[in-house]
């Protein structure tokens, strides 16, 4: 009786283990040895919000190795050091790859500099070979036979159909791998927005590309088209139905919202899609002043807990967040961190601004940025709250002692798994943050003291801030 008992348990183990395949990148990273290397999943291609699933510290002979179970194809980021690439992933496969630093002719990004990943030994039937091919030779055609004289022409009509039909047929046999089907067919779907005389109108569009194919919201060719076809939606729909959803959203109503979204003829069969649809809807009217943000939000929060489908239920969260996170007019989260016995807090120093600097005090650009950034606290000092903040691992307490001693503001040395580097989304060094006097969110992140494309500087910021506050106590 214990064996029959037990026999389900173990079938059901067995599967799991079955479906997952155990996974390996092997890299060569010469300009990050000694820093962490991590591998990201892209959870859906609305929100673009990634969640972490494996990591490795390169060693002294700048490899690393990140093994992981996968259960289907997926769009992945690899990133180190505020570098990052993108790399397709099949279950079961080993990856031999290198990871460059970014040029030094690069515009620095505080989100994060994308570079070139090295592909060795990689196998013509592997998926990244595969896009990468087909990539190029859809480029190739744009670039020949789409051009301001022929668009219009049965001669770039006929060159078209030639280049579908022999897509077809060269991958005609190749049906085994889901993801790259998807992205074959959407790569050559969005020829068809290309303006040219012949092309199909918007029902056409909908009927032969997207009425009849499954919902893939890990599938970026996928949700590329799908995001572009439903785009600004509010504006172009019927007054019914425009007036349906506004109606809705004043409830604070999922299902009102829906149901009046059932009236667009490209909502009507596919109920997944058309929850999808919302959540995208919802966030482009997030933006508008006439859509009480609110509500919108209270619906994506109900959509979240309550939607009809997990990958809905997971897109309205993950929207909910990307609309919340750090956003100018956003509550600032909360800081409650712990200096020689003193309670840190944003409301500390009263009518103020707070600008947060994230930062690794040893490295050569964070020592540089800081250095400048003493001509700006004496300069607005007593406009702006200036607090540091760095890492345990990155000094030692020694260290720390007499860095603190360097500057003129508030320096704090905290753990590396303390919730503000989570909350404020640091993933890289230096990172500004700029809060206002009442703890809401002016730039995240935030200028520093150095020009970074055409935004200017932080000091910029800082003068206008002054001669607002200096206007209001005049």
């Amino acid at each position: 009786m214990k064996q029959l008992l037990i026999l389900p348990y173990f079938v059901l183990f067995f599967s799991i283990v079955q479906a997952q395949k155990l996974t390996e990148i092997k890299g060569f990273a010469p300009d990050y040895v000694g820093k962490e290397v991590n591998l990201s999943e892209i959870q859906d291609f609305l929100s673009f919000r990634t969640e972490r699933i494996a990591s490795a510290i390169v060693k002294s002979d700048s490899t690393f190795s990140l093994v992981f179970n996968m259960e289907s194809t997926k769009k992945m980021l690899l990133s180190s050091d505020n570098n990052k690439s993108y790399i397709y992933i099949e279950p079961g496969n080993t990856y031999f790859v290198s990871l460059p630093k970014s040029d030094k002719y690069s515009e620095y990004n505080p989100n994060g500099n994308f570079v070139e990943l090295t592909f060795y030994d990689l196998p013509k039937t592997d998926i990244n070979y595969k896009i990468l091919e087909l990539n190029r030779w859809t480029d190739e055609f744009v670039a020949t036979y789409y051009t301001r004289n022929n668009a219009s022409s049965q001669y770039f009509v006929a060159r078209l159909d030639t280049f579908k039909t022999a897509a077809e047929k060269y991958y005609k046999s190749d049906t085994l791998n889901d993801y790259f089907n998807y992205y074959r067919k959407f790569s050559i779907a969005k020829l068809d927005d290309l303006r040219f005389l012949g092309n199909r109108n918007r029902i056409e569009k909908y009927d032969f590309f997207i009425r009849h194919t499954p919902v893939r919201i890990q599938n970026e060719m996928y949700m590329d088209y799908v995001n572009h076809f439903y785009s600004k939606l509010m504006h172009s729909i019927d007054t019914k139905t425009n007036n349906g959803v506004y109606l809705g959203i004043v409830k604070s109503s999922p299902t009102a919202v829906y149901n009046a979204l059932s009236n667009e003829y490209t909502l009507q069969s596919n109920y997944k899609l058309r929850e999808l649809v919302m959540i995208q809807m919802l966030s482009e009217l997030y933006y508008e002043k006439d859509y009480p943000q609110t509500n919108i939000l209270s619906i994506l929060d109900s959509v979240s807990n309550y939607g009809l489908f997990p990958e809905t239920r997971l897109v309205a969260k993950n929207i909910s967040f990307r609309l919340t996170e750090l956003s100018p007019g956003s509550k600032a989260p909360d800081l409650h961190l712990l200096s020689n016995g003193n309670m840190i807090e944003l409301n500390t120093t009263e009518n103020k601004y707070h600008y947060l600097i994230f930062t690794d005090p040893k490295g050569l650009e964070n020592e540089k940025q800081l250095m400048l950034l003493k001509n700006t606290y004496d300069k607005y000092k007593n406009y702006v709250n200036f607090l540091m903040i760095t890492k345990e691992s990155n000094t030692t307490p020694e260290e720390f002692a007499k860095i603190k001693n360097e500057y003129p503001w508030e320096v704090l040395r905290i753990a590396d798994e303390n919730n503000i580097f989570k909350n404020y989304k640091v993933n890289t060094f230096p990172y500004y943050v700029l809060i206002d006097p009442f703890g809401y969110i002016v730039q995240a992140p935030a200028l520093g003291p150095t020009v970074r494309g055409s935004n200017g500087t932080i000091d910029q910021t800082f003068f206008m801030i002054e001669r607002a506050m200096t206007k209001q106590k005049e």
